[in-house]
């Protein structure tokens, strides 16, 4: 049961603290024009895009939290962690999630995935951050 609810939940919380704040702070900076927190409708759900966001976040936790064997008992795979939020999700988003959604990767696509990646990254070192802060309590059986 840990091996899912913590990793989603941490997941959820590394969108929200992680992923999306990084995208406002570059926006702040100037560096980029979408923001976080955003709350247009995604679409087909209706819901909030930053609340979409956190919830298939959570499901990519689960993923990396089992690709890269994180446990307890294991040293912390930060680098890991920080190259599959970067490469995986920023790959997910513009090649899988974004034609589902009818937007089609075209044109100079080195700022859309810069941005993705640093905001993606970021998100994977938070999850791993989460997972362990919450396993941190646990006790070794």
């Amino acid at each position: 049961m840990q091996k899912l609810i913590l990793p989603f939940v941490a997941g959820f919380l590394a969108s929200l603290f992680f992923h999306e704040s990084t995208l406002a702070l570059l926006h702040a900076a100037g560096v980029v024009d979408q923001s976080g927190f955003s709350t247009a409708p995604f679409m087909p759900l209706g819901l909030p895009e930053f609340i979409a966001n956190a919830i298939w976040s959570a499901f990519w936790a689960v993923l990396m939290a089992w690709l890269l064997r994180v446990a307890p008992e294991r040293r912390a795979p930060w680098l890991p962690a920080f190259v599959f939020g970067g490469i995986v999700l920023t790959a997910a988003s513009v090649f899988v999630v974004d034609p589902i959604r009818g937007i089609w990767p075209s044109g100079n696509m080195l700022p859309r995935l810069a941005m993705g990646f640093a905001a993606n990254a970021m998100w994977g070192w938070g999850a791993l951050v989460f997972m362990r802060a919450f396993m941190a309590g646990e006790d070794a059986d």
